[in-house]
């Protein structure tokens, strides 16, 4: 019978509740019984220690009176002061005899027997408990329990006084078997008196010697455990009571109770429960089959009719007139089961595989897809990536509905031109499609021209008639790449060439796919520097030169970066890689945090000076980039004139509007804004005279052949006589001679920057150039 049929689970129901009930009432048993074991096993501890305790107390008072008596005796102190042995000695068992004391000592002030009752403290041996004779002299008497060869004896000492202590008295009982028993008729406990002084252990116990090794190392309390039926029980419960401790010696007692008793119950409890349980289970397993087998066989169908499911193999089953109606019922809801499996399996899977818009492949299937025309047929054919011209304009101008029109009809021109030509078309991204053409090499020129012409004809929505431009990026099998993933990313590439170089149709060449890679692994490597901060990246600053008196008033941040690896990597590349994979947020905050924390410290080693920091248009629009300069420079204690702001021209004009509502901002905040490469991006005079800037920073490539050229000169002059008559300070970069200084300076320049005043440099070199240059000024001055 396999564990996991019904039938088995029906028996292991029927014999899990059985077991289940009886362990529950062996539970309840078991742990009411414990209780009441661990209960009475304290309280007979208890009283014992009680009975034990007092009859010690007993024994100790009975003991301290007979001592004081002796010791009050005006003859025995008399005896004791001249040393008269003889009398000391009679004096001694006289008062033994009366009292009925095992031991009688009398011991000198430096602790030797003077006389002894027993004839283990033979006159002149010392008596071996220095810290009780300097209790009894310190506190006038004490009660010990000590070991003098191979007995125990319960002892007071009590000093004799004439009227000064002149020796120590001391009357013992002795704790023997007898004693051990009479406690233990006492108590109802066995009783263990172990003691370890003098090298000679001494052991007096009312168990039997078998028996004494486990029952003196059994715990005070009762495991519950050992209660558990077949299970290792615990024989007795002992506890230990310290009654004297000395450097090595020790005298101790142990109450043991036996606890065979508290188990004869419980174990003929469970024998009888055990028996009960075993009989109920014969009975329910014999049940369990009988009322199974009524049920299995029709669930055996039903069973291979879900297996044929799982394949797939959707059939409509006949119910048996033999079966129940509810098993009847079951097999035909589980047929009417089947065929919607069908039909919704149909449907997930073309949902799976092609884009809901247009119906065409999504990018998965694609590329499966031209993995087996790589793998299977081996045939040439080109992967044509397609993106709409414009069409985000489309999109915001005549709304969604329009876009998902045009979507929808490039898709059918595309499966149109397939009837024609062999194709497969997927969707890939929002206005981008995946084409793969079967053709001869020399076909496939013309062929991506004809697909292009077929897609670029008018088409009519409503009343508005569309003409659509497309850009094909393209690859080919086998000559560009040999699956899918290569095609796929070479056939991207080219597209984007496509993009840059504004042309509607490119093939991939050779080497682009290295230099995709390269920029991907420059991104990646981007992020692991600006996370980590180890050095990789660094500030350079340049200086700027006041024209007029000469001296250094500003200083412009440039970002460096020398990777461990691949060496110093041109700040436009990463800059402009930064900017398109989304981590120029993350790269300008970093520049600026950095330069701030410079500016601090010139200030506090006393340089006073403004640095000029670039920023895209993109940076400009996050509000909380403002936010976070001012809180930096708050922290910082710096001013917000010594920070200044550099916006190229061509960011500026992308949205004019926008960024002279975003650069109004930062001018209410006290911040210098500036130009840079002014000239190059047709900027609009009514636009630049709103722009709230300080300052147009001339492009160098107005400046490198400044000295030489004359349209230059003229294009320059006159931007400075504008600037000029904006109110806008002039900064001429790119200045390589002294005589590109010179017409600067005639022309009315306000500043310059360039190689010819210093290269850029590290900042810990900057207080010492800028030293040196203001020397020269002074030099040159006197």
């Amino acid at each position: 019978m396999k564990t996991n049929s019904l039938r088995a689970q029906m028996l292991t129901l029927s014999v899990s509740t059985v077991l289940i009930t009886a362990l529950t009432i062996l539970s309840a048993f078991w742990w009411t019984t414990s209780n009441y074991t661990q209960q009475q096993v304290r309280v007979h501890i208890d009283s014992a220690l009680k009975v034990f305790n007092q009859f010690l107390e007993s024994r100790q008072q009975q003991l301290f009176i007979s001592a004081e008596v002796l010791t009050s005796d005006f003859g025995f102190k008399q005896a004791v002061a001249s040393r008269d042995n003889a009398t000391i000695t009679s004096a001694l068992l006289n008062h033994g005899q009366r009292i009925n004391a095992d031991l009688m000592l009398l011991i000198d002030l430096e602790g030797d027997i003077v006389a002894s009752s027993d004839e283990t403290g033979a006159p002149g041996t010392p008596f071996n408990h220095p810290l009780l004779i300097q209790k009894t002299l310190d506190a006038g008497g004490a009660t010990s329990f000590v070991q003098l060869g191979d007995t125990v004896f319960q002892i007071i000492l009590l000093p004799v006084k004439a009227p000064l202590t002149i020796a120590i008295a001391g009357i013992g009982f002795r704790l023997d078997l007898s004693v051990v028993q009479h406690l233990r008729n006492l108590s109802g406990l066995n009783v263990t008196l172990i003691s370890t002084g003098q090298g000679i252990p001494v052991t007096i116990s009312t168990l039997a010697p078998e028996t004494q090794p486990s029952a003196l190392k059994s715990p005070s309390e009762v495991a519950r455990a050992a209660l558990l039926p077949f299970h290792q029980q615990q024989h007795f419960s002992s506890h230990k009571l310290n009654l004297e401790s000395h450097n090595d010696s020790s005298v101790d007692v142990v109450l043991t109770e036996h606890l065979d008793e508290a188990y004869a119950d419980f174990n003929r409890l469970g024998w009888n429960i055990l028996t009960i349980s075993g009989v109920t289970i014969i009975l329910a397993i014999l049940g369990s089959l009988l009322f199974s087998r009524g049920m299995t066989r029709p669930l055996n169908t039903l069973v291979a009719l879900a297996e044929k499911f799982a394949k797939g193999q959707y059939i409509k089953v006949h119910t048996p007139s033999s079966v129940t109606r509810e098993i009847g019922t079951l097999m035909n809801a589980f047929s009417k089961m089947g065929s919607e499996i069908e039909k919704r399996e149909q449907h997930i899977t073309y949902q799976a595989m092609h884009d809901p818009l247009t119906g065409l492949l999504n990018r998965a299937t694609m590329l499966e897809r031209i993995n087996l025309l790589t793998n299977e047929t081996g045939a040439p054919f080109v992967l044509i990536a397609c993106n709409i011209v414009g069409f985000r304009i489309i999109n915001d101008n005549f709304g969604p509905t329009t876009g998902d029109f045009c979507l929808r009809a490039v898709a059918q021109r595309m499966t149109h031109f397939g009837e024609k030509h062999p194709l497969l078309a997927a969707r890939v991204s929002g206005d981008e499609f995946l084409i793969a053409i079967s053709h001869h090499a020399e076909y496939s020129e013309q062929l991506s021209h004809a697909l292009m012409e077929h897609l670029s004809s008018p088409m009519t929505y409503g009343e508005i008639i569309f003409t659509l431009n497309f850009r094909f990026g393209i690859s080919r099998f086998p000559d560009d790449g040999n699956n899918a993933s290569v095609l796929s990313r070479r056939t991207s590439i080219a597209l984007d060439a496509a993009r840059k170089e504004q042309v509607s149709l490119r093939h991939y060449k050779e080497g682009e796919d290295d230099a995709h890679l390269l920029r991907l692994k420059t991104i990646s490597n981007l992020k692991q520097a600006l996370n980590s901060d180890d050095g990789q990246l660094f500030m350079f600053y340049q200086p700027k030169k006041n024209l007029v008196t000469g001296r250094i008033e500003k200083l412009e941040a440039l970002i460096r970066w020398i990777h461990p690896q691949e060496g110093f990597i041109a700040p436009d590349y990463f800059v402009e890689l930064a900017e398109q994979s989304g981590q120029i947020d993350q790269l300008t905050d970093w520049v600026i945090s950095q330069v701030l924390k410079q500016l601090a410290q010139w200030q506090q080693s006393g340089l006073s000076i403004q640095v000029a920091i670039n920023i895209s248009a993109h940076d400009l629009e996050r509000e909380s980039l403002l936010n976070n300069v001012t809180h930096q420079l708050s922290d910082l204690g710096l001013p917000h004139h010594s920070v200044s702001f550099e916006l190229t021209e061509r960011d500026m004009m992308q949205n004019a509007d926008l960024a002279i509502e975003l650069m109004g901002r930062f001018k209410k905040q006290g911040f210098s804004l500036s130009v840079d490469d002014y000239g190059i991006g047709y900027s609009s005079l009514s636009k630049l005279k709103q722009m709230p800037v300080n300052e147009l920073k001339i492009d160098k490539s107005f400046v490198l052949q400044l000295d030489q050229s004359e349209s230059d000169q003229i294009i320059v002059q006159s931007t400075i006589d504008l600037a000029h008559s904006f109110n806008l300070k002039v900064i001429a970069e790119g200045v390589e001679n002294q005589a590109t200084q010179e017409v600067l300076k005639s022309m009315g320049c306000d500043y310059i920057q360039g190689y010819y005043l210093a290269k850029p440099m590290a900042a810990a070199d900057v207080a010492q150039w800028i030293s040196n240059h203001e020397k020269s000024i002074s030099t040159l001055s006197a």
